[in-house]
């Protein structure tokens, strides 16, 4: 009963379409599930820019680093289409702003070269910032772009490559598992059918928890926030490109981010993250225009010839754990059903990653975690009661 496939992932946003893509690789017979089709709108894993940086306060996601650029890179060679644009990285923040003195000891203990530059040191580097008295902003040159929709729709072509198969526009209904494997119930165009596998891939973003409800005797802490992000045109457009203007990190509060001109003409993308801004993921949404004020504010403060009204504004969602930290684990009872989760706001980049540890556990026995991008702290039992 269980012959028609190895591995069943269940969505295709950046955390499945790189699990299907390594399963494949490794030889597995594999389904990818897609509610809406690869690269939608609906959910975390879309647009045309996300970061990818060395610098993290934590020294454990530090180190895995260098592996996961070269996880981009070699799918980069291996499709021929370009996915990341390097640009080096600003973080600016009060001296003793905790990211700022985290991250500063991470890259020190790891001996990964960065530059703290003063306020008046910085316009002679990077006229496009200014900063208060008492902050600093450091660079580190390892930093750059991902093009997201691009990254998602080249992994789900590789993993068809590799003999993949991907469904889209079919909703999972509910994960079963059943003997030593899964049973998989899908309502599709063609109306509803079940399949089988040996295993289960669960990596369904916003809608992860409606389809582990029924299959963990405990709730996973998953909340879902509406975010959005705006784009802002810039007097001078030479000041904001690539090559000269990096992507930039205000770690104090409000906390924003932003990239160089990289997916509209004359424009700089610029994000503040939202707080407690909880919403159904199936429901209507809209920009939340109460939110753009303090946006503009931050930007008069601190880029130099922007222009603080938006041109445009995009939605997504984040799904998050109390912590941050991710979810990546075999189910603690049934371990043919993996479990990701809990990504956004700062996962995009450790996607290609995700997926070859979720590639690593469906390879070993439960119980067993080998693989170099595996950290304790993903493990779903520490929410249990």
């Amino acid at each position: 009963m269980y012959d028609s496939y190895d591995s069943i992932v269940i969505g295709a946003g950046v955390m499945g379409s790189a699990a299907a893509y390594h399963l494949a690789k490794d030889g597995r017979r594999v389904l990818l599930i897609e509610q809406f089709k690869v690269g939608h709108t609906h959910g975390s894993s879309h647009g045309g820019s996300r970061i990818i940086r060395y610098t993290h306060d934590d020294v454990a996601y530090v180190r895995l680093m260098p592996a996961i650029f070269e996880l981009w890179r070699r799918l980069e060679a291996e499709s021929g289409i370009p996915l990341l644009q390097m640009t080096g990285g600003l973080y600016l923040g009060p001296e003793d702003e905790a990211f700022l003195c985290g991250a500063q000891q991470a890259l020190q203990t790891l001996q990964y070269p960065y530059e703290s530059l003063s306020p008046t040191e910085l316009p002679a580097r990077f006229p496009q910032f200014r900063i208060p008295s008492g902050w600093l902003a450091l660079y580190q040159e390892q930093s750059g772009i991902l093009a997201a929709t691009r990254c998602v729709e080249t992994l789900a072509r590789q993993a068809v490559r590799c003999g993949a198969t991907v469904r889209e526009q079919t909703q999972v209904q509910a994960v079963r598992p059943e003997g030593g494997g899964v049973a998989v119930r899908l309502a599709g165009a063609g109306g509803e059918e079940t399949v089988y596998a040996a295993q289960a891939v669960i990596t369904a973003g916003p809608w992860t928890q409606r389809l582990l409800a029924p299959l963990l005797p405990y709730a996973l802490p998953l909340q879902v926030t509406h975010q959005q992000v705006a784009y802002f045109a810039v007097e001078q457009p030479d000041l904001y490109a690539v090559g000269r203007c990096p992507l930039y990190i205000f770690t104090a509060l409000p906390h924003f981010y932003g990239f160089p001109i990289f997916e509209r003409a004359g424009e700089i993308k610029v994000g503040m993250e939202l707080v407690g801004t909880v919403v159904d993921p199936d429901a209507p949404r809209t920009a939340m225009d109460t939110a753009i004020p303090e946006l503009s504010a931050a930007i008069e403060r601190t880029l130099v010839g922007v222009r603080p009204e938006p041109t445009r504004v995009e939605l997504c969602l984040y799904t998050e754990t109390p912590n941050h930290h991710f979810i990546i684990d075999r189910h603690p009872e049934h371990p043919q059903i993996l479990i990701a989760g809990g990504f956004s706001g700062r996962g995009f980049k450790f996607g290609i990653a995700v997926g070859r540890l979720l590639a690593d556990l469906a390879a070993s026995a439960p119980g067993v975690y080998e693989s170099e991008f595996w950290l304790p702290r993903f493990a779903v039992t520490r929410f249990a009661h």
